[in-house]
């Protein structure tokens, strides 16, 4: 059985920003490259085109290249390469191709003087120049010679061989003839029916690989940069590392929103509840409510004199029971109570008309709900409450 040749695939792009697409590509090629027994995908490439493309909404290179490189920190096999947006110049495709042909030649030609530890391995991951650490090519750095570079397109970007003025007739034939290509289908789109329309793509056809999505996915760079700019949510669209360094640096209009953050809800009135005494449940416990605020502080409410009700296996909530005036009982419903005799002076209160020391009318589901959303889970959780 021959041995299959290796394969390094190339997607150059604006990746504006990168998708999950894009990384989908790689996956599908390789698959499809490797089932047919005949090649061995051993690396990936992603070259983001330089900012001198002048597309509409380009973001400059270095964010992009940054965007890029988060979305592959995960990636064993795929790397980021920045040598075509660090030209002076825009490149075609091809002159792209030639680069990382001569560089995989010249890595075919370093002697190895050393393996590399474990570590050193580790630590070189998406740094070597095709890109993998655990790639059978790097046990011998002369099996590189034979590595084939291929590029790695969509549907559309074949088609654009059509556009007039667009390619050079001479790089067309230079990429299909010399490297190859690997299509992905996308919706819409048919690449062998274009294949069979253009004459220098039949007479190559042998050296282009078609693969069928057939888990149709219609992710775009252009609907994702919409969807950012109307403050949509992107999320498993793109990689989260990539969301969070967009909404970082405010790209393609997009603005943080509380929607996509993990916030911790504070309570404006913790400082109004007094701490709970973790004690054990006992039988016929009254609850009592007391607050550090003065009543120059507090609304005015009606309050009417309430019957005392007591309520078996409540919480004890304890303020400063030696200061409760006389005649006030302590199983009664929740009181207004100051314990400064300043506070008593009605002209000071604010609330001259709301007696002080009452029973307030808020029954006992009210002041519940209320410690519930106080987001105070496991300080007061009572049961199911019965008066006795």
């Amino acid at each position: 059985m021959a041995t299959p040749k290796k394969v390094v695939l190339l997607a150059c792009g604006s990746f504006n920003p990168p998708t999950n697409m894009h990384l989908r590509m790689f996956e599908l090629a390789k698959d499809h490259l490797q089932r047919s027994g005949k090649y061995s995908v051993i690396a990936g490439i992603m070259s983001p085109v330089g900012d001198w493309y002048g597309k509409k909404d380009l973001e400059k290179s270095k964010y992009r290249c940054e965007m890029v490189r988060r979305a592959l920190k995960s990636n064993k096999w795929i790397r980021l390469d920045t040598w075509e947006c660090e030209q002076p110049n825009w490149l075609r495709t091809k002159l792209v191709l030639d680069h990382h042909k001569e560089m995989l030649s010249n890595q075919a030609n370093i002697s190895v003087k050393c393996t590399p530890n474990k570590k050193r391995r580790k630590d070189r991951r998406n740094e070597d120049v095709i890109g993998s650490t655990d790639s059978s090519a790097l046990q011998d750095n002369k099996d590189l010679s034979d590595v084939e570079l291929k590029l790695l397109c969509g549907g559309d970007l074949l088609e654009s061989f059509a556009v007039p003025n667009l390619w050079a007739d001479e790089d067309i034939e230079d990429i299909v003839g010399n490297y190859g290509l690997v299509c992905i289908t996308r919706n819409g789109s048919d690449p062998r029916k274009f294949i069979y329309e253009s004459d220098v793509l039949t007479k190559h056809q042998d050296n282009i690989q078609i693969v069928t999505e057939w888990i149709t996915n219609d992710v775009s760079s252009t609907k994702i940069r919409r969807a950012l700019r109307r403050s949509e949510s992107v999320k498993y669209l793109l990689q989260d590392t990539v969301i969070d360094y967009v909404r970082e640096h405010g790209l393609y209009g997009a603005v943080c929103d509380n929607k996509y953050m993990e916030t911790k809800s504070i309570s404006p009135a913790s400082s109004d509840i007094m701490d709970y005494l973790d004690e054990p449940q006992t039988q016929n416990e009254v609850i009592t409510i007391v607050t550090k605020e003065s009543a120059s502080k507090s609304p005015r409410r009606s309050c009417e004199k309430l019957d005392s009700v007591s309520f078996p296996g409540s919480p004890r909530r304890f303020g400063s029971p030696s200061k409760l005036q006389k005649g006030v009982s302590p199983s009664a419903s929740p009181r207004r109570l100051t314990t400064d005799e300043d506070d008593l002076d009605p002209e000071s209160s604010g609330s001259p008309k709301s007696p002080l020391n009452q029973p307030c009318l808020t029954d006992i589901g009210t002041i519940v709900r209320r410690v519930r959303n106080y987001n105070l889970p496991g300080i007061f959780q009572p049961k199911k409450i019965q008066p006795k």
